[in-house]
C-alpha cells in the first residue's frame, strides 16, 4: 500500500509558485529602482532596491544596486554591509568588489579595502578601477610606492574612460609627489589640466611641483595655467562643481590675501551645509572644572609641530585645562611623542576613523574647545570640524592664513602676523597672542657646533644659509640672494636641497645670473639634533618669500643665526617678521626686495656689525617672550578663557585684540 504524501510534499508545489512569484516581483521592484536611479530619484530608487533585497536576499544584483544607492545618499553604513554581501555572494563579481573597497575607503577603513580588493576570485581580471581604488587606498596609508604602482596600472589599463583616466592622473600625482618624484608629479596634473582647464586644483598642484623642482621656466607656465582656471571657475554659476583644491600650495606663489582668502573658501565649498555653518549657542562645557581643550592633527611624532608646542602643553595648568589628542599620525616611537603624550588626559588614535565617528567622540569627551593644526596640509581633517563638534573651533599654528571655513570661529595669530586690519581676508575672527603667536620649547637642544669643512663649507669667507625647503625658492628671491653673493666677496650660500637634478637647475640659474655655482653649497637632510649641530656655522639666514621661514627661522634664531626677512601681506609671508618683532630686531624685517639685499650685505661685509649683531640675538634669545614656552601657556590660556567668556555670554566670535 502506497504511503501517503507528506504535508511538506503537498505544499512544494505552493511553495515553488510562491518562489516564482516573490522573484518576478523582485525583479520588478529593481526595475522601478533603476528607472528612479536614471531619474536622479535616489531616496524612490533606494526604496525600490530595498524590497528587491527582500523578496531575493540572494540576488547579488539587487545587494549591490542598494549599495550604491545608499552610498549615493550617504548612508556608507548600510553601503558597506550591501556591497560586502553581494560580494561574499559572488566572489568573481569586480563591480560588488570595487563597490565594497569605495564605502569602505570612505569610511576610512583602508587596511580593509585593500583585503577585501584582494580577495577578488584569482581568475577575475584586475580593471583600472580595482587598482585605482587601491592605490587610493595605499596613499592614505602613505604608502606611496605601492599608490604609484598600482596607480600607473590603472592608467594603463584605463583606455578611452576620460573621468577615470583624470582621477588616475591626481593619483598617480600625488604618489610621486610624495616620492619627490617633483618633475613626474607636474606632468600629470598639466595633463589633467589640459584635459580639464576647469581643474584647479591639479593647476596649483603643477606650479606647486614646478616649485619643488625649481623648475622655473615651467613655473612661470603653470602660473599662466592657474590663473587661466581661476578666471574660469569665477565665470562659473556653481563653483562646488569642480575638483577639490589645496589653497597651501598658493601660498609659496603669491602674497595676494584676497586672492588666498578666495581660494580656501572655495576650498572648503564642497561638504559645507549652511546649517553645519550655523554656530551653537550652549556654553562650553567643564568637565570636573577643568577646559577641555582638543587637538586635532596628524603630527603628534618627530614632527615640527610637536617641537613648537610641547613646553607650552607641559606649562599649562592641569588643574584648570586638560588635553585631549585625536592623534592621526604615526607612532614612531620618539622621546618627544612622549614628551606630548605625557600630557594627556584623553589620547584617541584616529588615523582610520570617521569623519562621523570622530565627531562623535569629541562630542563624548566633552571638549569644550576644538583646535585644527592642519588646515589644507597633509593629514588634514577639517571636515571634523564641519560638523561642529565642539563649542568653539580654531585654527592654530599647522597653517598659516585663513582657512576659509564659516565652521572656525578663529584663528590664532598676533600683530604682526594677523593684524586687526586684515580682519577682512580671513573668514576666522582674529584672535592675537600679545607676543609671537607661535610657541617654542626652551628645553630644545643647542648640540655643540662641528666644523665648516664637515658640511662642505670654505672655512674662510661669509656663509649665507637659507634652509627653507626648495619649494619656498622663487626666482625673484633668488635674484636677490645672487645680488647678495656678487654684493660679498668670498662668500657662499647654504640651500637645504638635497635632489641632484634640483641642484643642478639652480647651478645653471646661478651661472645664469653671474655666479660662480661652486658658492652655491647644498645640504642634506638629517635628524633635528645633526641639524641645529650644524647652524651655528652658518652667518646669517636669508629669508624666503612670499612663504617664510617658521619652524626653519626659529631655529636659526635659537642656534644664534641672526635672520633677515622680507615682509608682505599675507600670514605666510611674516611669520619670521613676527619672531624677531618678539627679539627686538625689527631692523632685520624689510619691506622692500632692495632693502633686504641691502641689509644682508651690510652685515657680510662688516665683521663688527656683524658680531654686534650675534650678541644681541644671543641676549634677546634669553630674556624675550620668543622662546619661553611657560609665559606662552600663560598667555594662550588668558586667550582661551576670552573666547570662551564671549561663548557663555551668548555673543558671537570677534576680532581678539592682544592686550
Amino acid at each position: 500500500m502506497p504511503h501517503p504524501p507528506s504535508l511538506s510534499a503537498a505544499r512544494r508545489p505552493q511553495a515553488r509558485i510562491a518562489t516564482r512569484q516573490s522573484l518576478a516581483s523582485a525583479r520588478q521592484e529593481w526595475e522601478a529602482g533603476r528607472r528612479a536611479k536614471e531619474a536622479g530619484q535616489w531616496r524612490n530608487a533606494r526604496v525600490h532596491f530595498q524590497r528587491a533585497v527582500q523578496l531575493a536576499p540572494q540576488d547579488p544584483l539587487y545587494r549591490l544596486n542598494l549599495a550604491r544607492a545608499a552610498h549615493a545618499l550617504g548612508d556608507n553604513n548600510t553601503a558597506i554591509r550591501e556591497a560586502g554581501a553581494a560580494f561574499e555572494l559572488d566572489r568573481s563579481d569586480a563591480v560588488a568588489c570595487e563597490m565594497l573597497g569605495h564605502a569602505l575607503q570612505r569610511a576610512r577603513r583602508h587596511r580593509e579595502v585593500i583585503e577585501s580588493l584582494d580577495s577578488l576570485d584569482p581568475s577575475t581580471p584586475r580593471s583600472a578601477g580595482w587598482h585605482l581604488c587601491r592605490a587610493n587606498a595605499w596613499l592614505e596609508m602613505r604608502d606611496f610606492a605601492r599608490a604609484t604602482q598600482d596607480a600607473s596600472s590603472a592608467l594603463a589599463l584605463g583606455g578611452s574612460d576620460r573621468p577615470l583616466r583624470l582621477k588616475t592622473l591626481r593619483t598617480l600625482g600625488h604618489g610621486l609627489s610624495m616620492l619627490r618624484r617633483h618633475d613626474e608629479a607636474g606632468l600629470c596634473y598639466r595633463m589633467v589640466v589640459d584635459a580639464d582647464p576647469l581643474a584647479l586644483g591639479c593647476a596649483l598642484y603643477a606650479a606647486h611641483y614646478s616649485a619643488w623642482a625649481c623648475d622655473w621656466p615651467n613655473l612661470q607656465t603653470d602660473l599662466d595655467r592657474v590663473q587661466a582656471s581661476i578666471d574660469r571657475v569665477q565665470a562659473m554659476d556653481d563653483p562646488t562643481e569642480i575638483e577639490a583644491l589645496s589653497p597651501f600650495c598658493l601660498l609659496t606663489l603669491t602674497d595676494n590675501p584676497e586672492v588666498l582668502h578666495w581660494t580656501a573658501q572655495l576650498a572648503c565649498l564642497k561638504g559645507q551645509p549652511d546649517a553645519r555653518a550655523h554656530r551653537p549657542d550652549w556654553p562650553v562645557p567643564r568637565p570636573k572644572g577643568r577646559l577641555r581643550i582638543g587637538l586635532l592633527s596628524a603630527d603628534f611624532h618627530m614632527h615640527a609641530t610637536s617641537m613648537l608646542i610641547v613646553e607650552l602643553l607641559e606649562s599649562m595648568d592641569p588643574q584648570r585645562y586638560e588635553w585631549v589628542f585625536y592623534s592621526g599620525g604615526p607612532d614612531d616611537g620618539s622621546d618627544l611623542r612622549a614628551r606630548v603624550r605625557a600630557t594627556a588626559t584623553l589620547w584617541h588614535e584616529t588615523r582610520e576613523w570617521s569623519t562621523q565617528a570622530l565627531a562623535e567622540q569629541v562630542r563624548r569627551d566633552e571638549v569644550g574647545v576644538l583646535i585644527d593644526m592642519k588646515g589644507f596640509t597633509l593629514g588634514s581633517r577639517m571636515t571634523v570640524l564641519a560638523e561642529r563638534a565642539a563649542p568653539l573651533q580654531l585654527s592654530w599654528l599647522g597653517y598659516p592664513g585663513t582657512t576659509g571655513a564659516a565652521y572656525i570661529d578663529y584663528v590664532v595669530g598676533d600683530p604682526v602676523v594677523t593684524p586687526l586690519e586684515a580682519q577682512p581676508h580671513y573668514s576666522e575672527s582674529i584672535a592675537q597672542m600679545p607676543h609671537c603667536y607661535q610657541p617654542n620649547d626652551s628645553q630644545r637642544s643647542r648640540p655643540q657646533s662641528g666644523q665648516r669643512c664637515d658640511h662642505g663649507l670654505p672655512e674662510e669667507g661669509f656663509v649665507f644659509a637659507s634652509f627653507n625647503q626648495s619649494y619656498k625658492i622663487v626666482p625673484e628671491v633668488f635674484d636677490a640672494w645672487c645680488h647678495i653673493l656678487a654684493g660679498t666677496p668670498g662668500s657662499v650660500l647654504w640651500l637645504l636641497v638635497p635632489p641632484e637634478e634640483t641642484r643642478q637647475r639652480l647651478r645653471q640659474e646661478a651661472a645664469a645670473r653671474g655666479i660662480d655655482p661652486q658658492r652655491l653649497v647644498f645640504a642634506p637632510f638629517m635628524d633635528i639634533d645633526e641639524h641645529r649641530a650644524r647652524l651655528p656655522l652658518a652667518d646669517l639666514f636669508l629669508d624666503s618669500f612670499p612663504c617664510s621661514g617658521h619652524t626653519t627661522a626659529s631655529d636659526a634664531l635659537w642656534a644664534g643665526v641672526p635672520v633677515v626677512t622680507l615682509m608682505g601681506q599675507a600670514f605666510a609671508s611674516r611669520v619670521a617678521a613676527s619672531l624677531l618683532h618678539t627679539l627686538g630686531l625689527d631692523e632685520l624685517v624689510c619691506g622692500q626686495l632692495d632693502d633686504y639685499v641691502q641689509q644682508a650685505m651690510h652685515f657680510g661685509c662688516n665683521p663688527l656689525s656683524h658680531g654686534e649683531l650675534r650678541a644681541r640675538l644671543q641676549q634677546a634669545c634669553e630674556q624675550s617672550a620668543l622662546f619661553d614656552g611657560r609665559r606662552y601657556a600663560q598667555d594662550f590660556a588668558a586667550l582661551l578663557e576670552r573666547m570662551v567668556e564671549r561663548q557663555n555670554l551668548g555673543l558671537p566670535p570677534a576680532p581678539l585684540a592682544a592686550p
